[in-house]
């Protein structure tokens, strides 16, 4: 893990449910892994479920490419934090270039997204919601939950706003004591528009990269 010289660990966040070291591993690998990679200097990406931004001030942190990010995000709550942060890391940022989206991923399919992407990043929820006992609290149940929508959405918007030959990058949980493979069951959504792998592990939950292929 390499260390911030500031901010990381420091985010505004809601008491009730606290980001984990999962995303601030993501970005960091991501940040590497684009570096070796010939991309444009200036990057659109997505941070897809971002909660209060976690994932995408991470990798713009480390990264050497400057980034226009969107923050995708479907509870309301995490736009007051999402803003202290921004404010907190890039008082001077330009008003467009972290823009926060309250939105259901689902809207993504909408055409105004298509092959929008150079990048996406994401850390949605582990659980399908008959996966576990639910919280008493609807705001930690969506957070780990697939409720608001579904993963076949989810890695359907994913490939429907990437740009042709672009990659995501979303951590997985594995489905093994439910009888799922993850990996199988993306690949069988992607068919011909894309191609999943798992390219390493973060704490017991595997990075996928999630590739889109020319059309």
């Amino acid at each position: 893990m390499i260390k911030n010289s500031s901010y990381t660990f420091d985010y505004f966040q809601p008491l009730e449910y606290r980001f984990s070291l999962d995303s601030v591993f993501l970005a960091q690998k991501v940040a590497q892994l684009i570096e070796n990679e010939v991309r444009p200097a200036n990057l659109k990406v997505l941070d897809l479920c971002a909660g209060c931004g976690i994932i995408g001030f991470e990798l713009a942190l480390h990264s050497l490419h400057k980034l226009d990010i969107d923050f995708l995000e479907v509870q309301e709550i995490y736009q007051s934090y999402f803003l202290k942060n921004k404010e907190m890391i890039y008082p001077d940022a330009r008003a467009d270039q972290y823009r926060f989206l309250n939105l259901n991923y689902k809207n993504l399919l909408a055409g105004e997204f298509e092959n929008s992407y150079d990048l996406i990043v994401s850390n949605p929820p582990y659980f399908f919601k008959d996966e576990g006992l639910l919280s008493p609290s609807d705001f930690k149940n969506r957070c780990r939950f697939f409720l608001d929508s579904d993963f076949k959405t989810l890695i359907r918007a994913i490939i429907f706003s990437l740009k042709p030959m672009s990659s995501a990058y979303v951590l997985v949980r594995s489905g093994i004591h439910h009888g799922r493979s993850p990996i199988d069951e993306i690949n069988k959504i992607l068919g011909a528009k894309g191609c999943a792998q798992n390219i390493d592990n973060i704490r017991g939950t595997d990075i996928i990269q999630i590739r889109k292929e020319i059309q």
